[in-house]
């Protein structure tokens, strides 16, 4: 009487234990969660694929402006080849300058000349530096800073009077070549 069921309606324990167990090998698998299983795995499949493409948008950097068109400075132009060789005596140097410290119209190839100001400590003066430079390269603040990486070509001496400086300014003395 374990196994059978009684009177009263009731599954067995076997019936109840048959439930419980997997389907055995030759038996015809629940068709009703098939197409749910379907579903899953597709939206799985969108789900990887627009990460996928999310992540090639961010890694390429998605920035397209091009600069040297008279636009205010946005993005890193690469710098020309041509250019790129350094004579004996220059420099590439680096300048955090701040905006509103340049003309918005700042392009590569833009001849500019460099104003320094008192250092922090206060020694200095402001003045301009006798020698020009040429912009070749202009890269906008990073997500969390608020200066503007104007790479210029010019002088190693100058390099020494930025250093020493404080804020930086620039002006265009002559335009771009392009």
């Amino acid at each position: 009487m374990s196994e059978a069921s009684n009177n009263s309606g009731a599954p067995g324990i076997a019936e109840r234990l048959s439930v419980l167990r997997a389907p055995q090998p030759g038996t015809a698998p629940n068709r009703a969660s098939a197409p749910k299983r379907m579903r899953l795995e597709v939206l799985i499949g969108v789900v990887v694929v627009l990460a996928g493409v999310t992540m090639a948008l961010f890694l390429s950097g998605g920035n397209s402006s091009p600069v040297g068109t008279g636009e205010p400075a946005t993005s890193s132009p690469e710098v020309d080849i041509q250019n790129s060789r350094l004579m004996a005596g220059e420099a590439f140097i680096a300048i955090a300058v701040e905006p509103g410290n340049f003309p918005p119209s700042l392009v590569v190839g833009d001849t500019v000349r460099v104003v320094v100001t008192p250092s922090n400590d206060g020694s200095g003066s402001v003045r301009n530096l006798k020698e020009t430079t040429v912009v070749q390269s202009v890269t906008p603040p990073a997500e969390m800073g608020t200066q503007f990486v104007v790479t210029v070509r010019a002088p190693e001496s100058l390099a020494t009077a930025i250093a020493a400086s404080g804020p930086l300014h620039l002006s265009i003395v002559k335009g771009s070549k392009k």
